[in-house]
């Protein structure tokens, strides 16, 4: 079958879905990834063959949270975040959600555009599936045209999801605080909003198909989900952060426990104030009987106060290459970093920037309710607290203790290439035009009858 990846342009969120990609194409299907021409070479890289969504005069740069947002789109937001009434956790999951993924999402799908209106992801998507006609799309949370274009040709369609399902909870609680308020106080779910233009544009029903897949590739640990009624398929999270050369110093094993810090690639590319960070876990290593390797670039460098004698700088080396030589973690809690160190069994420290959050919150009480880490913030700790809470982390046993049985955890859902009969199973009987899949296999005890059951 021919099957059609459509992500975002960004590293985090591409790389989760290579492993199932390498199987689909393992087992003999074809497969195309679609995005911003931004990331075709990151697509090419990992031996995949990219598909450029038009070009740099046909679509907007992805600014994500970057993007100015329309006044009326602030005014919207800031009714409906008073409608939903969180506190505590929900709170801050719901402000990630509408300071960050929203934004991602209008990149593409501005909620402002008429049906009318040039539509130019939308109307490159519709004219590569109608001329390639997968079977199979597997798109991206934040991409939802990738829906609609599925739906015009009568392909199966699902998400495939590289974080917890935010579009699903927070669609949950909107409906909820609609029923408590009425319609008209709370106002339309902010991505109805974006989906409804796109669907009038070429007659369709706005559905929860378009808004959430007919189904939801889930990589995620159960215990990172968030509770929602969307169909998933389970998976096991296969880290997968890049390629490269292996260089010289990492072919031998390290001489003193080995720390990695890597503040991801979504804060050298969306934060412009990563000084904070970068600072804070340089002072956290200074003195410790530790050697650090930091991929740090030649911008988070700079903003360098001072580099410990202890620390190796490198601007990139795969994790998964680095990681099994280290002992311990400092990150800044994306969830790609987190489950490639769950993947290794590793301790992580993770240190937020509370100007820019992003999932830190989520990532760092996952890890302290768990007891495999913990997670702090920059401004809030001295070097030498910090300094003495990744010192416990590294000589503690209960820390490798927790991160052991999160790595049994992972290993109980199934892998990518046991994943592909369910997709090819779900895409026969979703092939059809407007027809619902059936539901996913129910778990049971051996994992090829454990395919796709919702946890």
């Amino acid at each position: 079958m021919r099957v059609l990846f459509v992500t975002w342009p960004a590293a985090a969120h591409l790389f989760p879905a290579v492993p199932l990609a390498w199987a689909l194409q393992a087992a003999g299907h074809q497969v195309r990834v679609v995005s911003h021409p931004a990331l075709a070479h990151a697509v090419t890289s990992a031996g995949l063959t990219a598909v450029p969504l038009g070009d740099a005069a046909t679509l907007p740069e992805p600014l994500g949270a970057g993007r100015p947002v329309p006044a009326e789109t602030a005014e919207r937001l800031a009714r409906l975040t008073e409608a939903l009434d969180l506190t505590g956790r929900d709170r801050q999951l719901w402000a990630y959600h509408r300071d960050f993924l929203l934004p991602a999402a209008r990149d593409f799908q501005p909620e402002s555009a008429r049906p009318a209106d040039p539509h130019p992801a939308l109307d490159g998507l519709v004219g590569f599936c109608t001329a390639w006609q997968p079977d199979l799309v597997l798109w991206d949370p934040t991409m939802p045209a990738a829906a609609v274009a599925a739906e015009v040709v009568g392909a199966a369609h699902a998400r495939f999801l590289w974080g917890p399902d935010f579009f699903g909870w927070a669609a949950e609680r909107h409906a909820a605080a609609a029923e408590r308020l009425g319609a008209a106080a709370v106002g339309e779910d902010p991505l109805t909003a974006m989906v409804r233009p796109m669907a009038e544009r070429h007659g369709l029903p706005v559905t929860d198909a378009l808004r959430y897949g007919r189904w939801s590739v889930d990589p995620l640990l159960d215990r990172l989900r968030l509770p929602t009624r969307q169909r998933t398929v389970r998976m096991r999270w296969v880290p997968y952060t890049g390629s490269g050369v292996l260089p010289d110093w990492l072919r031998e094993p390290p001489a003193r426990p080995r720390v990695a810090i890597t503040l991801g690639a979504s804060v050298r590319a969306w934060s412009t104030e990563s000084a904070l960070l970068t600072n804070r876990v340089l002072e956290m290593v200074d003195g410790l009987d530790v050697e650090v390797v930091a991929t740090l670039d030649a911008s988070q460098r700079a903003q360098a106060e001072r580099i410990p004698d202890n620390v190796r700088t490198v601007d990139y080396v795969p994790l998964t290459e680095l990681l099994p030589t280290c002992t311990a973690v400092i990150h800044h809690g994306g969830h790609g970093t987190l489950c490639a160190a769950l993947a290794h069994r590793l301790p992580q420290l993770v240190v937020m920037d509370p100007r820019a959050p992003m999932e830190a919150p989520m990532t760092g009480r996952f890890l302290a309710l768990s007891g495999a880490g913990t997670g702090v913030r920059a401004d809030t700790r001295s070097g030498e607290v910090l300094r003495e809470g990744l010192r416990r982390l590294i000589t503690e046993p209960s820390f490798r203790s927790a991160a052991d049985g999160l790595y049994q955890d992972l290993l109980a859902a199934p892998g990518p290439a046991e994943t592909v009969p369910v997709l090819e199973r779900l895409t026969r009987h979703g092939r059809r035009r407007n027809a619902a899949p059936p539901a996913p296999p129910a778990p049971a005890a051996t994992s090829a009858a454990r395919l796709g059951g919702t946890p």
